[in-house]
């Protein structure tokens, strides 16, 4: 075998033995990554990111979105008002079984729960209140609904006398 047949078997087998050292440290270099990862790739990942993002609104924990949504209304008419010293009820459609709901109704009395829907409130005094309506269900609260009731003095009943009927 002359020198240059050696050269040439020689680099060959550099060149082999360069390739096989490269794809050595690639491989080990892969399982360490996969080791060294706490918990495996899963969408879930992905979706707790985008929950968290739309959370970042900036607003009150009580007003801001839930990421469950708890259903509740009011039903109100603008033709109906609360009267000074009467019982107002207050009622509610598309409420979720399992949820507490509360009312404030923006007399400085704090809130009261609803029961079955159904709510009543007596109000001291004349004028304009916002009442709110709030919702409780799984450790969440939100703010559903705020509307603004008008409370008036009740309508005078007219007393007639009646003269007494004399028997002669």
């Amino acid at each position: 075998m002359t020198t240059e047949q050696k050269n040439k078997a020689s680099g060959k087998n550099r060149e082999v033995i360069l390739l096989v050292v490269i794809a050595l440290i690639g491989a080990a270099g892969l399982i360490v990554l996969q080791l060294a990862r706490k918990t495996p790739a899963t969408r879930t990942d992905e979706r707790s990111m985008v929950q968290s993002g739309t959370q970042k609104n900036g607003g009150a924990a009580v007003t801001s979105a839930p990421i469950q949504h708890i259903p509740g209304n009011l039903v109100t008419r603008d033709e109906e008002y609360p009267e000074v010293g009467q019982p107002f009820l207050f009622r509610m459609t598309n409420f979720a079984l399992g949820a507490v709901y509360e009312l404030d109704p923006g007399d400085g009395k704090g809130r009261r729960t609803f029961s079955q829907g159904a709510l009543k409130h007596t109000y001291d005094k004349t004028g304009q209140y916002q009442v709110s309506l709030y919702a409780k269900y799984e450790g969440q609260e939100v703010k559903l609904q705020t509307v603004t009731k008008k409370v008036v003095v009740p309508p005078k009943t007219e007393r007639v006398e009646i003269s007494p009927l004399i028997d002669n």
